[in-house]
């Protein structure tokens, strides 16, 4: 069997020149994010965006998932301490067909004991159109029985980074199908300040 030769300090110091390389601190220093924030705050865009979100829950092509669930909670679909997962389509329109947009993706959480009301966490993933490749992530009270509802525009990426604003969003329609799943089609406007650089 051949015997290797290794230096060990060698190898130990030039491991060490690598990883200073490569370090997190190098890839976006405090000056160049100081440099994007005055950019930004000189540059704003506002936008609305206009789009419908084709959510089911239940059956096999399902877009909404039951996680977890609270001792407490029943089988009511908003019932107290059930959590979700979701992976909905956007839409250009309020039917299926009328063109994709991307995804609304996130987790939502029935966190209210007095009310139907869900804490939203979710991100609209756009794959198509011109926001194609960004996201923006949204969070708040959801009351899902009021007829219009705001949540805040926490961030984004891409063309959205450093976003801030708000979404309003309206149940469109209703339907429940004959296995007893639930098709809603939700309306969102959203109404975002955004970085145009």
């Amino acid at each position: 069997m051949a015997k290797l030769n290794i230096n060990y300090p060698i190898l130990v110091v030039f491991t060490l020149l690598i990883a200073t390389q490569v370090s997190p601190r190098n890839l976006g220093d405090e000056e160049d994010e100081l440099r994007l924030d005055y950019i930004c705050l000189h540059n704003q865009k506002l936008t609305k965006i206009h789009f419908y979100v084709q959510d089911l829950s239940g059956g096999p092509n399902g877009t909404v998932h039951e996680l977890a669930r609270a001792a407490v909670s029943t089988d009511e679909l908003f019932s107290f301490g059930k959590i979700y997962v979701v992976d909905d389509v956007l839409t250009i329109g309020p039917g299926r067909g009328s063109g994709d947009l991307g995804r609304a993706q996130g987790i939502f959480t029935s966190a209210d004991m007095k009310t139907t009301a869900m804490a939203m966490n979710f991100n609209i993933v756009f794959t198509s159109g011109e926001f194609n490749g960004s996201t923006l992530s949204i969070a708040g009270r959801n009351q899902v029985l009021d007829r219009q509802r705001r949540m805040a525009v926490v961030g984004g990426t891409g063309v959205f980074r450093f976003t801030r604003g708000h979404a309003v969003t309206a149940t469109y329609s209703t339907a429940v199908g004959e296995d007893s799943s639930l098709y809603l089609v939700i309306e969102y406007f959203i109404y975002t300040t955004f970085c145009s650089m």
